[in-house]
């Protein structure tokens, strides 16, 4: 089982119509299009390399706005529908009727139109969303967006069951009701980046503050970009929120020690979406802006405080890898990287399981993309005596 999946037709058609969606809500003149790839290339800079030069309340500014969701936010919802829709179908089944739900940083409210289109089982379940972020403006764009989405795929006549309730403020402002969900995205890395205190002490710092918005039966989604600063926030959140009583349902098949923590040098957690899939139009425009993609790159982790709810992380039909011994048990390897060039004309793929680092090779690793979830069925003898990867230290799995 993979960690990503295609959206049904109904909705893969939406998302493929956000430009003339997006044109009725906020429209832009026909001299606004012709400067739009210059103005995402403009944010893009911005965001990255002149980081320091962009200000707080940038999504308040028209143009910013439109460069951001135009490129920015489509580009979101791309990686987000693809992983929310590959979770295990159980995965949501914590949500019930008059639940309250948090995204965090919230922007043109991303994450829950995201879960809107990719998990049909949730349309019908009366959730209040509070969508908070210091840009009025995002929000407001933002939920009319999704009342646009939610308007196309209602099956009977009325307004849609999930409730809206816009929050101008950043982590930290008070809302009415505890959550059972809370969610942020490609949020923290604009709080930690500059900071001058250890990431350890930023992270165990921020999961307190996500977890004081929750009720006691809740689950925490935290996704950022897949690049290794990024990913060791991720790892350094996964611990504090483990060590909080939470369990991991994904990415992660086990709780121990983070063998891909990004540490310098080291290797980093994140999973590699094949573009391909990605709306037409929307790689046009990135080619139009100078930025395309072929990959779409991201760091998450997924938690509750019900370990029942840890099959969300288990492979259904997934791909054996080893053979059955005596005493063996099914152990889970998830496939955490790109194809890696090995002595002798082989490959390989590095992954993670509960031993720690993992190199998975053999005739079979062709067949397997980054965020599958293998596994193989080794005793405790059988794990002791794989051997180990001189260059990485990993135990070597062959499939």
């Amino acid at each position: 089982m993979n960690l990503f999946a295609a959206l049904p037709e109904k909705e893969r058609l939406i998302a493929e119509r956000f430009d003339s969606l997006i044109q009725d809500i906020k429209p832009l003149n026909s001299k606004q299009l012709a400067f739009l790839p210059r103005d995402i290339q403009r944010l893009s800079a911005l965001l990255t390399a002149e980081r320091s030069s962009l200000k707080a309340g940038y999504m308040n500014n028209a143009v910013m706005l439109s460069a951001y969701t135009r490129y920015f936010m489509r580009w979101n919802l791309f990686r987000l529908t693809s992983l929310f829709a590959g979770m295990d179908t159980t995965a949501f089944d914590f949500l019930k009727d008059g639940d309250y739900c948090l995204d965090i940083g919230s922007g043109p409210l991303t994450v829950p139109i995201a879960l809107y289109l990719a998990r049909p089982e949730l349309r019908g379940k009366k959730l209040n969303w509070y969508c908070m972020d210091t840009s009025q403006n995002a929000l407001a764009l933002g939920e009319n967006f999704f009342l646009s989405c939610a308007a196309r795929l209602q099956t009977e006549e009325g307004e849609p069951a999930w409730r809206i309730v816009r929050v101008k403020g950043e982590m930290g402002t008070r809302i009415k009701n505890k959550v059972s969900f809370v969610s942020c995205a490609n949020m923290f890395n604009e709080l930690y980046w500059d900071t001058h205190n250890p990431l350890e002490k930023e992270a165990k710092k921020y999961a307190a503050l996500l977890l004081s918005y929750t009720v006691p039966q809740k689950a925490v989604f935290v996704v950022e970009p897949g690049i290794p600063r990024a990913a060791r926030f991720v790892s350094l959140l996964r611990s504090a929120l483990i060590r909080s009583g939470m369990s991991i349902l994904a990415p992660c098949p086990h709780e121990g020690a983070c063998p891909m923590e990004g540490k310098k040098g080291g290797k980093w957690c994140h999973f590699i979406l094949d573009t391909e899939s990605a709306p037409k139009n929307l790689q046009a425009l990135s080619e139009k802006a100078g930025l395309p993609k072929d990959r779409a790159a991201l760091s998450f982790v997924f938690a509750s405080s019900s370990p029942a709810h840890q099959s969300s992380s288990k492979p259904a039909g997934g791909k054996t890898a080893g053979k059955s011994a005596q005493g063996a048990s099914r152990q889970h390897i998830r496939i955490c990287s790109d194809p890696i060039v090995l002595p002798h004309g082989k490959t390989g793929r590095y992954a993670c399981a509960h031993w720690g680092l993992t190199l998975v090779t053999g005739h079979r690793i062709k067949d397997t993309l980054s965020g599958d979830l293998l596994y193989a069925d080794l005793s405790a003898q059988d794990i002791q005596a794989l051997p180990v990867d001189r260059k990485s230290g990993a135990k070597i799995v062959n499939v």
